[in-house]
């Protein structure tokens, strides 16, 4: 996330996993250039002197699932949440910023968040199409239909991922819940060429933004981890997934 910090690059030394994951790949180094590929990642360092200013430890399984109600990745509550009211935030820019969230999504305050009805679900881009995301999913839809008024896609987040997807039968996971089972690439991530809300339609999303206008002109983006979007479509409306988990 170095440009969220506002930097044009960032460096994180590399180490075994990295390593472990980048060889054999297709367009790694082979042979002996893999060995002096090796050699030169291991001499990026961080610097011996670098240290964080804050560091916050989470208990992820204390978690419940998020979905955000706004039109910033920020603007999140609980699955088991209500949307907030802005009547209830002292700071007038804050409140300002929560009334036009509201005004965009087309949400009331205090709405609970499991009473929002879908229309689509988008699962996929390079934040969430991983072959782990694919499975995730995959697990929650096995042998079940989503729900009638939903338009579901799933686009893996690269070539290899669809390959090893279908290997291992996750597309026909997805088909035969009533997905879509596209080609790799961006797609609905940002409203690409026809994948696109229209306006007002409420999409369930697992991509990296819910800006206004990010998946269409006037589109409203709920933005969910791949097993929340694969409980949503299930539903009909935002879900929690622990609700179709074993």
């Amino acid at each position: 996330m170095t440009i969220e910090g506002g930097a044009r690059a960032g460096l994180i030394e590399p180490d075994k996993k990295i390593f472990d994951y980048l060889k054999n790949k297709p367009k790694s180094p082979k042979n002996k250039n893999w060995d002096q590929a090796i050699e030169y990642w291991k001499s990026l360092k961080t610097d011996p002197d670098a240290k964080f200013d804050k560091e916050i430890n989470l208990i992820g399984e204390e978690i419940s699932p998020m979905v955000t109600w706004g039109t910033s990745p920020q603007d999140v509550v609980t699955i088991d949440g209500k949307v907030p009211n802005p009547n209830n935030e002292k700071n007038i820019d804050k409140k300002n910023s929560i009334e036009r969230s509201l005004k965009y999504m087309g949400l009331k305050p205090d709405t609970l968040v499991k009473d929002i009805k879908i229309d689509k679900v988008f699962i996929g881009s390079c934040t969430n199409g991983r072959i782990e995301d694919l499975r995730e999913a995959a697990k929650i839809l096995k042998d079940k239909k989503k729900a009638e008024h939903i338009h579901a896609m799933v686009v893996p987040g690269s070539g290899l991922v669809k390959e090893q997807a279908e290997q291992e039968g996750l597309d026909k996971i997805f088909i035969n819940s009533g997905f879509e089972w596209r080609e790799p690439g961006c797609s609905m991530c940002l409203a690409m060429n026809a994948d696109k809300l229209k306006s007002e339609e409420r999409c369930a999303s697992t991509s990296n933004r819910n800006f206004e206008g990010r998946q269409g002109r006037g589109g409203r983006t709920h933005l969910v981890s791949p097993g929340m979007a694969a409980a949503a479509a299930i539903s009909g409306n935002l879900e929690d997934v622990r609700k179709y988990q074993n």
